[in-house]
């Protein structure tokens, strides 16, 4: 009894001390903090550079006479302290910046988090009711049958006893077996709806302000200011930004028009609510130092050969030569290209000696969730000379492509683009800003132009003369334009390429198409009307060695 007492005792005592150890140690923090002073501070703008970006906060604060230690709080942990800037009135005199970690400070939860973590509670208490439930069933099964004996051994139990014992032991069971499938039921159901909850939960919980810094910024003032305006901005990680884009053609004859969005990510534990956005290219952790050059040492090397493949290159030195009558030409009288036409802008565009720079108009929240926010940018309409591609040998489709000006493209930053054409989404393409004159922009496939490549065996043949064997090869394409109007088609084909001296290749029909002897590529040009069909022919005769073989064509 009296080891209990003593126990007791001193479990009291231990308590006291730790509610002295705390007081003592509130009272030494406060010794430290007797000039300072907590502000309010709101994010008013964002700068988003390529993988990070610069918060801009605004405090009021009202100051006495003399020396003042202002603490901002709830700043993202993952800011870089060298980059802090803080400006001041001028009747306020800065006197230091830093930072500490407040590590006693119990953590804020939002408001949705708290909500989350009140409704877990009440899921998990329901699961264990229904667990307490399925076990008084198992329990109660367990007493009826462990006293399933009824009468004596020496009289025994009547057939009507029995009956009615019977049925009433199937009752019980099947209200066993019911009570156990419902609570399975509402079982499985909790759990799943737990699960969602933790998934949400989880996903608020990423942007918590959890270990938050706070930064000090010491002033001196001669006499009180009300009502001081005090700028703090610093640098963040976990943000960034990518541009993406619309084309939209409504026809060929049309401008085509250019829309300039932006995917936001950004996961730095602060949430940017109602803030001017600007996005920039600029690369803060980019050095600023010009490098130096070192010796050149030359070494030979092995070139890789690489295969034909279709690309919209091959028709841009095509469409230099194609002429469309056109609203408005690609390039004015005097040389120079023509502006893009901008609607009312969405953001402002600058570009500085060093990046480009969208200062976004509208206020824009973006959440510290890490998934990308949309926001849009600018809407362009630009001058475009539209013609259709083809390489029949690679690809039975026919490929649209709008030839604009490098310098409605200068200032745009490389990236995706979904392509609409008359309404209707045809795919993606990729916009490379550029300093040529002209950029061709592929606007994927269209359906409506018809091709066929076919080998004609009547107008091809094999025969032997001495050593040598000859091969006579006719190919067709059929081509067939099923839009209600006109169109440019540029077709592409070719003949091989001897790579040896003992094969002779010679070309016997162009099909009047256009012939690159070094490449072996036959171009058309051709302007097709409404609904109209044509087919195009070549032949090419190789000559080589009958002992031998050949591969390539």
């Amino acid at each position: 009894m009296e080891t209990s007492r003593y126990k007791d005792l001193r479990f009291k005592i231990l308590e006291l001390r730790f509610i002295f150890l705390c007081a003592f140690v509130s009272l030494w923090l406060s010794s430290f903090s007797q000039n300072e002073q907590k502000v309010s501070s709101n994010i008013s703008s964002v700068t988003v550079f390529i993988n990070q970006a610069q918060i801009t906060r605004i405090a009021k604060a009202s100051l006495d006479a003399g020396v003042t230690t202002l603490v901002f709080d709830k700043i993202s942990p993952m800011m870089n302290t060298n980059s802090i800037q803080v400006r001041v009135d001028a009747n306020i005199t800065l006197l230091s910046v830093s930072t500490r970690q407040d590590y006693l400070k119990e953590d804020e939860k939002p408001k949705q988090v708290l909500l989350l973590e009140d409704s877990l509670e009440k899921i998990n208490a329901s699961l264990n009711d229904y667990k307490s439930e399925k076990e008084n069933i198992i329990y109660e099964k367990d007493l009826m049958l462990a006293n399933k004996n009824t009468g004596s051994n020496q009289t025994g139990v009547k057939s009507d006893e029995l009956e009615d014992l019977m049925t009433l032991y199937k009752k019980k069971l099947r209200e066993f077996k019911t009570e156990w499938y419902r609570l399975s039921n509402l079982e499985t159901k909790y759990h799943l709806y737990k699960q969602k909850i933790e998934n949400q939960l989880n996903e608020f919980q990423n942007g918590v302000n959890a270990n938050a810094p706070e930064i000090l910024v010491t002033v001196k003032t001669l006499s009180p200011i009300n009502n001081s305006k005090i700028e703090l901005s610093y640098l963040v990680g976990n943000a960034s930004w990518q541009p993406f884009y619309d084309i939209r053609v409504s026809d060929t004859k049309s401008p085509l028009q250019l829309v300039s969005k932006a995917f936001i990510t950004q996961n730095t534990k602060e949430e940017w609510k109602n803030v001017t956005i600007k996005l920039s290219t600029s690369n803060p952790n980019e050095g600023g130092v010009k490098p130096e050059l070192q010796t050149n040492y030359l070494r030979f090397y092995q070139p890789q050969q690489y295969g034909y493949t279709p690309s919209t290159v091959h028709i841009q030195t095509e469409l230099n030569d194609v002429v469309v009558k056109r609203k408005k030409p690609l390039v004015d009288a005097d040389g120079k290209g023509g502006a893009p036409n901008y609607s009312t802008p969405i953001a402002e565009l600058s570009q500085t000696p060093v990046n480009i720079e969208f200062n976004v108009t509208s206020a824009y929240s973006i959440p510290s969730d890490n998934h990308p926010h949309q926001v849009d940018l600018t809407v362009a309409k630009l001058d475009a000379v539209y013609a259709y591609g083809a390489v029949p040998k690679l690809d039975k489709d026919a490929f649209i492509t709008a030839k604009v000006s490098g310098n409605d493209l200068v200032n745009q930053i490389s990236g995706e683009a979904n392509v609409y054409v008359e309404g209707t989404f045809i795919g993606k393409t990729y916009i490379n800003g550029t300093t040529n004159d002209s950029v061709l922009l592929s606007l994927g496939r269209d359906k409506r132009i018809q091709i066929q490549r076919l080998k004609l065996k009547d107008f091809s043949s094999c025969s032997f003369v001495g050593s040598n064997k000859k091969e006579l090869n006719t190919w067709e394409i059929k081509l067939r334009n099923t839009r209600k109007e006109q169109i440019m088609l540029i077709v592409e084909d070719q003949i091989p390429v001897s790579s040896d001296k003992d094969i002779e290749i010679k070309l016997i029909d162009a099909g009047k198409a256009n012939y690159d002897e070094t490449t072996g590529k036959l171009t058309w040009n051709i302007l097709m009307d409404a609904e109209q069909s044509q087919s195009l022919k070549f032949s090419f005769e190789v000559k080589y060695p009958k002992e031998k073989q050949i591969s390539g064509y």
